[in-house]
């Protein structure tokens, strides 16, 4: 599931953002894109709809992490 993510503080380091998601998701997140220093996409690799739910949750939950966690509602182009 394709997420965007505000940060509290603003950072750059894509490995960094997605550390500190999986850590604070609880399943492996990953960089997609960034649209400023703080609104960033990331992946989330979950095993079912339900799963990514609880760990949009948890980021919620991340106070001092995140401003606001969201899926991400844009069209993607499909990668074969």
């Amino acid at each position: 599931m394709r997420v965007v993510v505000k940060l509290v503080r603003s950072s750059e380091d894509t490995r960094a953002i997605a550390d500190e998601a999986t850590r604070r998701a609880g399943v492996p997140a990953s960089y997609a894109a960034a649209v400023s220093a703080t609104w960033h996409a990331l992946v989330l690799h979950c095993a079912d709809a339900s799963a990514c739910d609880a760990a949009m949750a948890k980021m919620r939950q991340a106070s001092g992490v995140y401003e606001a966690v969201d899926v991400d509602g844009r069209k993607h182009r499909a990668v074969m």
